[in-house]
């Protein structure tokens, strides 16, 4: 760590226990600001920092979460178990217990994994957490699409349900969800938004049994390609964004069907967020 670094880190040590602290009720208090109630189908992306000023443990967070949409809700979250990429996972040959592989989607994550009253679904490139009543329904199934991002994916039943997406001091490129938006409106591409080849995913599911699950993975190109900044400012410029801060805690929500009706409103009116300028690209 460079010298800027460390006095950083000196600088917020002191400071944010003594200024920018905030409990449980306080952070419950933001997520109501935030409009996150009962029977909310929340989506969240976090990450735990050190210097966040949250008093409390990564339990208490997640049990917070919980408590703010209710048992008639659901709160749902990421729970990958590589870092890499899904076509590098998937050419190893892992697994995905879902049962037993850690999420690698950060601390929050994994506690959220180890609940007793989460449920996981069986994709083996982007499984996702959820907990609720209709957690089962929610997740069922996605090991029987190929696109884990597909109409057929928990990501479309988010949709359907006026799901929310929230972000705790991480940026919005990490928001899952705008893969299932790039799928929608794949056709429009003028390149592919999968790779041609197919792939099989391992699964070991709750049964102790190993599902064979075909998986496509998103392709090089339109990784390349993805300007998801772009985006992003015309979700500010809409003014489809809210942003609370706690502490030294950073939170922004946005709805799923607002983020949806953007991207097709882009579209439709010939924009994207993606380089389509002709010419070669690079891979």
């Amino acid at each position: 760590m460079s010298f800027l670094g460390r006095a950083k880190r000196k600088v917020l040590a002191a400071v944010v226990p003594r200024f920018l602290n905030y409990d449980v009720k306080k952070f419950e208090r933001t997520l109501s600001d935030l409009e996150i109630g009962a029977g909310d189908h929340v989506m969240v992306h976090a990450s735990w920092r050190p210097h966040s000023g949250f008093t409390g443990s990564p339990v208490d967070m997640v049990r917070a979460m919980k408590r703010a949409v209710g048992p008639k809700g659901l709160l749902i979250m990421p729970s990958m178990t590589y870092l890499d990429s899904s076509k590098a996972f998937l050419t190893r040959g892992e697994t995905m217990k879902v049962r037993r592989s850690p999420s690698r989607m950060g601390l929050l994550s994994e506690v959220f994994r180890r609940g007793k009253d989460v449920q996981r679904s069986l994709s083996p490139t982007h499984p996702l957490l959820a907990c609720g009543e209709r957690s089962e329904l929610f997740l069922s199934d996605h090991e029987k699409t190929d696109r884990p991002f597909g109409p057929a994916s928990p990501f479309a039943k988010l949709l359907d349900l006026g799901g929310k997406i929230l972000c705790l001091d991480v940026v919005n490129e990490t928001i899952t969800f705008v893969h299932f938006l790039e799928d929608r409106i794949q056709d429009q591409l003028p390149f592919p938004l999968y790779e041609p080849e197919h792939y099989t995913g391992r699964v070991l599911d709750a049964d102790g049994e190993i599902r064979l699950v075909p998986t496509r993975v998103l392709s090089e190109v339109s990784r390349k390609l993805r300007r998801e900044e772009k985006l992003w400012a015309a979700a500010r410029k809409k003014g489809i964004l809210r942003h609370r801060r706690v502490g030294n805690t950073r939170l922004m929500i946005v709805g799923c069907q607002d983020l949806a009706d953007l991207v097709d409103s882009m579209y439709e009116s010939g924009k994207s967020f993606f380089d389509t300028r002709p010419g070669p690209v690079e891979l």
